[in-house]
Parts: C-alpha cells; structure tokens; sequence
C-alpha cells in the first residue's frame, strides 16, 4: 500500500498543476490513466525513499493503515517534489520542504522525531494507558500490552 495518494498530492499544487507535471497532453485530467500512471511513479519513489530510512526502526510500517499522517504528509511532499524534478523545474521553496522531509526522516530513523508509532509500526499508546517509569538513564512507557507479556 502506497504512503499517499492523488488526492494527497493535491492537497500540495492544484490539480492543474499536477497535471502540468505529469503530462503535455493538454486533454489529459486528474483522472487521466497518464496521469495517474505518473504519480504513482513519483509516490513509488517517495515511499522508497522513505522506507530506505524508516523500515529497519518500524519493520511494520508498510502495513499500518491507515498510514500514519505524518508518513503521509512526507510520502506526498517527497511525491510533488519528484514530479518538479521530473520537469527540471524545483523551485526553491520545494527544494527546501524536501530537504525538510529529508530531515525528519533522518531524525526519526535516530529516534529523535516521532512519527507516533512504537518500535513494531503500531500506533503509540497514549499517555492514557501507558505507564512510566524513570528507572534507569531513560524514561520508557510501557503499554498494557507490553505487560501482559511479563
């Protein structure tokens, strides 16, 4: 399952836009198969690029659904950017979000950025059903789940 979708990039360049980057044909919608074949290309890109820096932290990320916003978000930041690289046409204001989705994703791969899942790709307790503790050199919350497992 891809990070994000079409109307996920959409959210980012207007539909026409989109379009513009993904086809010459002047005839061609967002529902165009052509278009959509492209953006599916650039998204395919995007989620590798992701997963190149989350799937050893969260090995069960490409199964969560719905996929975490985050994720999301930079799945389809990373998607658009491509698309205008396609075209040799990165403004800068696009090459700076890319290289800030960059930057999370090297912070969450070193643990330094949440993304809101534990270390399995599942969805972070709480702080509501979570308990912690300060033993040790770290605070670590553990969640019933990893409880009943003692």
């Amino acid at each position: 399952m891809a990070y994000s979708t079409i109307t996920d990039l959409t959210r980012w360049v207007e539909e026409e836009e989109l379009v513009a980057l993904c086809t010459r044909s002047g005839d061609a919608t967002i529902e165009s198969p052509e278009v959509a074949a492209v953006v599916d290309e650039a998204v395919a890109a995007a989620d590798a690029e992701i997963d190149g820096y989350l799937l050893t932290r969260w090995p069960g990320l490409r199964d969560y659904s719905p996929v975490p916003e985050e994720v999301n978000r930079t799945s389809a930041v990373i998607a658009v950017y491509n698309l205008y690289l396609r075209r040799r046409a990165v403004s800068e204001d696009w090459r700076r979000r890319y290289e800030d989705c960059r930057g999370r994703l090297e912070k969450a791969a070193a643990g330094k950025f949440s993304l809101g899942l534990d270390e399995s790709g599942s969805v972070a307790a709480s702080p509501e059903n979570a308990c912690r503790t300060d033993a040790g050199e770290e605070d670590r919350a553990y969640t019933r789940e990893k409880l009943d497992k003692f």
